[in-house]
């Protein structure tokens, strides 16, 4: 199995980019870190939502001389009962070298576990561990106008 293959829902992410991408030079746009109860007995599950911005780099160049992207997407992932939680720079932009997925040797309470790591690029890092993971959404990346 490969380590995406974890991730309920994958197939949304290799149909809008058809593999799965590496995420260089990708950008979270936005993290949210909850503890909110989600069992029946009140016990919290610690998560972790991440919008990741991703493409595929094309050979071709735009009007401005950059690389042309193709299926400029938001991906929208929630992974719960994550543990070993780091995060670093957080910052106005946020640009990732790759996202690294990798299940662990060891399962974490005799169960699968999924290890991320947002492999910093300029500043910001983010690394942890997973029992489940979930895409919610992958949609086309719209540009935010000015305040």
């Amino acid at each position: 199995m490969q380590a995406y293959e974890f991730i309920e829902g994958y197939e949304q992410v290799v149909a809008r980019f058809g593999m799965w991408p590496s995420f260089h030079d990708g950008e979270v746009l936005r993290i949210i870190l909850d503890r909110v109860p989600r069992l029946p007995d009140g016990a919290s599950v610690p998560s972790v939502e991440i919008h990741l911005r991703g493409w595929i780099m094309g050979p071709e160049f735009a009007e401005d001389g950059s690389y042309k992207l193709h299926n400029d997407s938001v991906v929208h992932l929630l992974f719960e009962d994550i543990f070993e939680f780091e995060l670093e720079g957080f910052n106005q932009q946020n640009v990732v070298s790759s996202l690294n997925l990798s299940l662990c040797d060891e399962p974490h309470g005799g169960r699968d576990t999924l290890h991320v790591e947002l492999k910093h690029c300029y500043q910001f890092c983010c690394e942890f561990k997973a029992l489940r993971a979930k895409v919610i959404a992958v949609t086309p990346y719209v540009k935010p106008s000015a305040r």
